[in-house]
């Protein structure tokens, strides 16, 4: 497991339980359905829709586009996760995952 998995899942946690409008990029994510959540959610935000993890799941289902696997993922997001109090902490928490992505790109082009 990755040193930003709980990061992420603490994060979309926080956007999906709480509503919280914060900028995400998918590429700051590490795991495809962690970054299929953030597309999903810019989606939303793109059409004028509140950031409801239903809603969510809903729009990809309808896409053919949702398995049995991810409601569990998301799920276990939903019930086990805490999400985080305020905005302030989301924030600090996606600048981590900006750094660590953009750490991540200068070690791959250093070799």
């Amino acid at each position: 497991m990755n040193e930003t998995y709980n990061i992420e899942k603490t994060i979309l946690a926080s956007i999906l339980c709480s509503e919280i409008d914060v900028e995400v990029d998918k590429n700051y994510f590490t795991t495809l359905f962690h970054q299929k959540l953030v597309i999903g959610i810019n989606r939303l935000k793109e059409l004028g829709l509140s950031i409801d993890f239903e809603l969510l799941r809903n729009s990809y289902l309808k896409a053919n586009s949702w398995s049995h696997d991810e409601d569990n993922m998301l799920v276990h997001i939903m019930t086990e996760v805490s999400p985080f109090g305020s905005i302030q902490a989301v924030t600090d928490y996606m600048s981590m995952l900006k750094e660590s992505y953009k750490s991540n790109l200068d070690r791959r082009y250093a070799i």
